[in-house]
């Protein structure tokens, strides 16, 4: 996986540079938009456009007989359901702007990405289609937090109401997810979860270090999820789970 490790030395640059410097020392007031459109603009997302990427999820969701990829499009991956193929896309567990927006020091963001990155147990798999798809609503409704979507999805498998059933009912997403008949423990095992679950299939609370369970409404935890201290207790206990990397 190459893409991210570019991202790294070109962030790593701007922050050593003269320009970064002089907008923090010269222009407070609006150094913060600046660096962030310097940000953007030096930043490739690698689950759009990394071949070695998807190459890995190939081998780590090899249990998925009919997933295959194409010479033509090597930025996704493809899978049979219901006699329809469905275009795969690859999403980290959280953007490099949730990274950043609780973790504040330069280089300690920086290996705060890097760690994250390098492991193939944070990149998942969603079905790509126009929006709303799961991995683009999850970061509005719950910022990213895999746990809560886990729990979102239980829940919508057992029958229930949830913020996110715009995305589950939407395309080929719909098609995809009503193959597990509504067994979350066929999905965990099937998509590679086990490690956010216990052995009751019980949604682990990450912000908890995983010695909680996630429980409650799902508004409450949606609401809770924009919390900036909720979020920093959360990136912290994810950086320290040996387990996902």
């Amino acid at each position: 996986m190459k893409v991210y490790l570019k991202n790294i030395e070109r962030l790593n640059s701007f922050y050593q540079s003269d320009y970064y410097r002089w907008l923090k020392d010269h222009d407070p007031e609006d150094c913060f938009g600046k660096m962030k459109k310097v940000e953007d603009a030096l930043y490739d997302d690698p689950d759009g456009c990394d071949a070695e990427l998807y190459k890995r999820l190939l081998k780590k969701y090899n249990n998925l007989k009919t997933l295959r990829t194409l010479e033509e499009n090597p930025y996704n991956l493809f899978i049979v359901a219901e006699n329809q193929e469905i275009k795969m896309s690859a999403d980290f567990i959280c953007g490099y702007k949730s990274i950043k927006g609780v973790i504040s020091d330069e280089q300690e963001f920086l290996c705060a990405y890097k760690k994250l990155r390098s492991s193939t147990k944070l990149h998942f798999l969603w079905p790509q289609h126009e929006t709303p798809t799961i991995n683009t609503l999850r970061y509005l409704k719950y910022n990213d937090r895999i746990d809560y979507l886990l729990y979102d999805l239980k829940l919508y498998f057992m029958g229930g109401k949830t913020p996110m059933q715009k995305a589950y009912q939407n395309n080929n997403t719909k098609i995809w997810l009503d193959t597990f008949a509504g067994d979350f423990p066929k999905f965990v095992n099937e998509m590679h979860f086990k490690d956010f679950v216990n052995e009751d299939y019980d949604v682990l609370d990450i912000e908890f270090g995983q010695r909680k369970t996630v429980t409650g409404d799902l508004q409450q935890l949606k609401s809770k999820s924009k919390n900036k201290n909720v979020q920093k207790r959360y990136m912290e206990q994810l950086l320290t789970l040996d387990k996902l990397f």
